[in-house]
């Protein structure tokens, strides 16, 4: 049975038979009846999107840009009629041009209509329509109903034709020791930047034309090698690092890039050069005689030198012994200041009289900043003993004109020659004579030269009797000479050497059989300072120092004449010396850390944070604190090391409002710079912050701009 609903869907015809009848007659008749739908349903633009293409490009008008829909009626009887064609293009129905000004949607969703732009420098274009189901007046769009033309807009983006351009190359030179033993160049935007206008920095590429020869290129982020590209991005975010071949002997690398965008524009080709250092020991073995005194070491920098560098040293006693066979400074670290390529780290060699094995000991370079270490990394020094006042190595020793060293032999000069010099060396903390004069001195701490000899040949003469005394030992410390005599009475000694009788030297001495006195002098400007020590006798007088033992007076000595007696500072307390004492050699850093005023030290750039950031990484990760600054000296070496960029240093008031103090807990003995006016303190909330020149600036410890920062821990 059709059903009405049916038969007014499907549009069927509908049928009524009947029969007409007079009561004679019948007839028998149908009376048809037709249905026909009603459009009644207006179009809906459902999408006017618009088009975006390139300027002279041609983009297709597809369904989900421009489409009408309309329940009642077929796509094919959705119309666009076109008001106003395009001004600066050509619409395109099935590859030809647009003539009858009209379009359906059957023509959208079948993808016939196209637009092409003619180019020129026009950004914007347009056409107008009117949407018709060819029944109706109007169509309606977001939700009310029109009957003017909307526009269908056309956005055109104009060609790059600018290249973009390099606005900063520098070569990287700032080598840093990697956690993984290797050392690495990290390539950013403070070496390398290329800027353009209508460019993203993630779209400013930098193709590789020529990788580096000696090294490759990573990204640290993805650990993968750099071998075709990267972008301006990657080198804000600092992810490109140039790893250094460590097992070839070259100082710079080369490579060779071209930048570019999306749309291929290309500048012209160049050069990063990338620049380094390596540090070594210009020589890895020493034979040095027992008496020479003080033996310098040299450590050579080739390659790029202008900038700072520094590198460690550690002492390995093989058979030798610090202390007794030979004594060092206490400073483990060498500075080579920008321009410097040459450095001696000097040795002061014992000479006890007595005869012994030869001894060895090796000195080590390690943990460089700002530099590759070299080959040679260890050098080796044997001390040959002077067997009745000679000295004989194994082979012999053949002195140039100009130069001491010959096959690794060091010995005191004759007279009337100079020492080696090179240019940029120095000599850590104190300045010894050179190796050609020995030191003499009288009461009263004047300095005299006299020619260098063998000591086991220096003899004193008591004056008035003419007999000789010979030292049953001599010991040199640095620029210090302590004579040893046995079982003799106080009397004045003077230098057997010459006729005339113009050095001097008033020597104490006790009268103990077999018990040696130590005599030495040092120099003005060594005087050291006093501390009060628990160990000494109250029966006898306390010593009296010039100076307190500090940590900048590690290592030096110092005679007391009252009580006979020789004491040395280790930092903390002047504290009694023999020969037999064993000078233990000091702890080492850490791996990456730096050694000054008995501390460790480590830069930290990557995490950089506020004050109270930078203390708990320093706390937590790094186990110490921020850094305690002890003195002036100790103030420049923070801020060579930090690269003269600014840090954070531990001097705080946010324990006690009002009242500085160091957040390691050391007493604040030392402070520099400028500080905030007394009304922009705030409180409880001030640090110190390391800016230009070292100088130290007050800045709120909960916020404001990260910075770098150095921890520290005791050794």
């Amino acid at each position: 049975m059709v059903t009405q609903e049916s038969m007014l869907k499907a549009a069927l015809p509908l049928f009524a038979r009947f029969i007409v009848s007079n009561g004679l007659r019948t007839k028998h008749g149908v009376l048809e009846i037709t249905l026909e739908t009603a459009d009644t349903a207006l179009p809906v633009v459902t999408r006017n999107k618009g088009l975006r293409l390139a300027a002279g490009a041609m983009g297709l008008l597809s369904p989900d840009l421009l489409q009408l829909s309309d329940p009642d009626t077929p796509v094919e009887s959705l119309t666009f009629l076109l008001a106003e064609l395009p001004k600066h293009g050509q619409l395109y129905l099935r590859g030809t041009a647009l003539l009858q000004h009209n379009f359906t949607q059957q023509d959208v969703d079948s993808r016939s209509v196209a637009y092409q732009h003619s180019g020129g420098d026009s950004h914007i274009d347009c056409f107008t329509f009117v949407a018709t189901d060819r029944t109706n007046r109007g169509f309606v769009v977001n939700g009310r109903v029109w009957e003017e033309p909307v526009s269908f807009t056309i956005q055109v983006d104009q060609l790059d034709r600018t290249a973009p351009r390099i606005t900063l190359l520098h070569s990287p030179s700032q080598v840093g020791l990697l956690k993984n033993g290797c050392y690495g160049i990290y390539i950013t935007s403070r070496v390398l930047k290329a800027s353009d206008p209508d460019t993203e920095d993630d779209q400013i590429i930098f193709k590789i034309l020529r990788g580096p020869q000696h090294g490759h290129l990573e990204n640290t982020t993805t650990g993968e090698f750099i071998r075709e590209k990267f972008s301006q991005k990657d080198l804000n975010s600092k992810t490109i690092l140039y790893i250094i071949n460590p097992s070839l002997e070259v100082n710079s690398d080369i490579m060779e890039f071209q930048i570019m965008d999306p749309t291929g524009n290309s500048a012209t080709p160049q050069i990063l050069e990338l620049k380094w250092s390596h540090i070594e020991w210009s020589q890895t073995e020493y034979e040095v005689c027992e008496n020479v005194g003080t033996l310098p070491l040299e450590i050579t920098r080739r390659g790029y030198s202008m900038d700072s560098a520094f590198v460690g040293i550690k002492v390995n006693q093989v058979s030798a012994t610090v202390g007794k066979d030979f004594t060092v400074t206490p400073s483990k670290l060498i500075q080579f200041d920008p321009g410097m390529s040459t450095k001696m780290w000097n040795i002061a060699i014992t000479y006890d009289g007595l005869e012994e094995d030869d001894e060895v000991f090796e000195v080590i370079l390690n943990s460089p900043v700002n530099a590759v270490l070299g080959t040679k990394t260890k050098a080796a020094v044997k001390i040959l003993d002077s067997k009745g006042g000679q000295c004989h190595p194994s082979y012999s020793l053949n002195q140039s004109k100009n130069n001491t060293w010959e096959k690794g032999i060091w010995r005191p000069l004759p007279p009337g020659s100079s020492s080696p010099t090179t240019s940029g060396s120095f000599h850590l903390e104190r300045r010894p004579l050179p190796s050609s004069k020995w030191l003499a001195v009288t009461r009263g701490d004047t300095l005299r030269g006299f020619d260098s000899t063998d000591l086991s040949q220096r003899k004193l003469r008591t004056r008035g009797n003419g007999k000789t005394v010979p030292p049953s030992s001599v010991y040199r410390n640095g620029t210090d000479i302590i004579y040893n005599y046995h079982g003799m009475v106080s009397f004045k000694l003077e230098d057997d050497s010459s006729p005339t009788q113009t050095r001097k030297a008033k020597v104490s001495i006790i009268s103990q059989p077999q018990k040696a006195t130590k005599v030495p002098e040092l120099p003005q400007a060594d005087k050291v300072e006093s501390t009060s020590d628990s160990h000494f006798s109250r029966q006898g007088q306390l010593p009296s120092f010039a100076k307190n033992c500090t940590l900048e007076l590690k290592g030096l000595f110092h005679f007391e004449e009252s009580t006979q007696k020789l004491y040395q500072c280790n930092g903390i307390a002047w504290k009694a010396w023999s020969p037999q004492t064993k000078v233990v050699e000091e702890k080492s850093c850490p791996a990456g850390w730096l050694q000054h005023s008995g501390y460790c030290h480590i830069l930290i750039t990557e995490k950089k944070g506020t004050w109270n950031v930078a203390a708990r990484a320093c706390r937590e990760q790094y186990l110490g604190s921020l850094v305690t600054v002890f003195s002036r000296q100790h103030m420049r070496w923070l801020w060579d090391i930090s690269g003269r960029k600014p840090f954070w240093i531990g001097l705080n008031d946010q324990v006690y409002a009002g009242r500085w103090e160091w957040i390691g807990g050391e007493p604040v003995t030392f402070t520099s710079g400028k500080r905030a006016p007394r009304q922009h303190l705030q409180p409880g909330r001030n640090c110190i912050l390391v800016q230009r020149r070292g100088k130290w600036q007050t800045k709120d410890c909960r916020k404001g701009k990260p910075h770098n920062y150095v921890c520290s821990r005791k050794l």
